[in-house]
């Protein structure tokens, strides 16, 4: 018997050649660990956008609140400039101001509900009946 020949010395912590299954397992474990912190990262970034929709929609709630407020104070100012202007009692001009709200809608309920069963997405479902035809319609020989 010969010699025997030590191995070459790799780098440091350098690990014997493992074969195809062991090196097939090393990607599928990288690729899981890799998945696992795209995952991680998505949640975290949903956290911070479902916080900021709630901050937004929060302000949102408390613009539409002061803009109600303040179209019924401006609502109630034109009221008693009205009644200063012409003499007529102010409890009528807001009257007046109040059936023509409920008039204005009345006239977009009205269109809502004419247009409430439009059809959409026409010409997708137009297309998509099509192809469902074509898909369940027998070969021509």
């Amino acid at each position: 018997m010969g010699p025997k020949h030590p191995a070459p010395a790799g780098p440091a912590g350098a690990q014997p050649p493992r074969g195809l299954g062991g090196e097939l397992l090393s990607l599928i474990g990288s690729f899981a660990r890799h998945v696992q912190a795209l995952g991680a990262l998505a949640g975290e970034e949903s956290r911070e956008a479902a916080a900021l929709f709630l901050r937004l929609a929060i302000m949102l709630a408390a613009a539409l609140f002061f803009a109600a407020f303040g179209y019924i104070i401006i609502l109630i100012f034109v009221a008693f400039l009205a009644a200063t202007v012409f003499n007529i009692s102010w409890i009528w001009i807001l009257l007046a101001l109040a059936v023509l709200h409920l008039l204005v809608a009345f006239v977009c309920a009205n269109h809502v509900r004419t247009h409430w069963r439009t059809p959409l997405f026409a010409a997708t479902r137009g297309e998509i009946a099509r192809d469902i035809e074509a898909l369940g319609a027998k070969p021509h020989p």
